[in-house]
This record gives C-alpha cells, sequence and structure tokens, in this order.
C-alpha cells in the first residue's frame, strides 16, 4: 500500500520542519551570544555604578574643600584673637 500526500501535506509539513530548524536554530544563537550579551549588561550596570561613585566622589571632594576653608578661617580667627589677647596684657 503506497501513501499518496498531496502538495498541501507537503507544504505543511515542511512549514513546520522549517520552523523547528529556526527555533533550534535560535535557542544555539542565543547560547552563542549569550556571554556577551551578559557581558555587555554588567559592563553598563559597572559603568553606572562608577559614575554613581563618581559623583559622590565630587561631592566628598566639594564637601572637603568648604571644610578646609572653615578649618583655615577658624585657626586664623583663633590665632588673631591669641595674638590680641597677649598684646593686652604686655
Amino acid at each position: 500500500m503506497e501513501l499518496k500526500v498531496d502538495k498541501t501535506i507537503k507544504t505543511l509539513l515542511a512549514a513546520i520542519a522549517f520552523g523547528l530548524f529556526l527555533n533550534a536554530s535560535n535557542v544555539f544563537i542565543d547560547k552563542a551570544y549569550a556571554n556577551d550579551w551578559d557581558l555587555v549588561v554588567e559592563l553598563n550596570k559597572s559603568n553606572v555604578k562608577i559614575d554613581r561613585i563618581q559623583e559622590n566622589l565630587n561631592i566628598i571632594d566639594k564637601n572637603v574643600r568648604v571644610l578646609e576653608k572653615i578649618i583655615d578661617t577658624a585657626e586664623n580667627n583663633i590665632t588673631t584673637t591669641i595674638n590680641n589677647a597677649c598684646q593686652k596684657q604686655l
């Protein structure tokens, strides 16, 4: 007994086979490039962290400069006060 298959069934089977082939190839392609993609994502996360750290360092640097000015002013005021007090006693 010979199985006769018409063109519609052949086309349908070919489409299914082609779809399965594309699905399988996408899985392999995704696996092949997954490491690169993960690396890009991790690099982006690292860059964001580095940017935040840099912003925080800039803020700390500005605060240190302000504190240095305050300390310098306080030191000058104390020195002036001490010098004035010593001159009055002489």
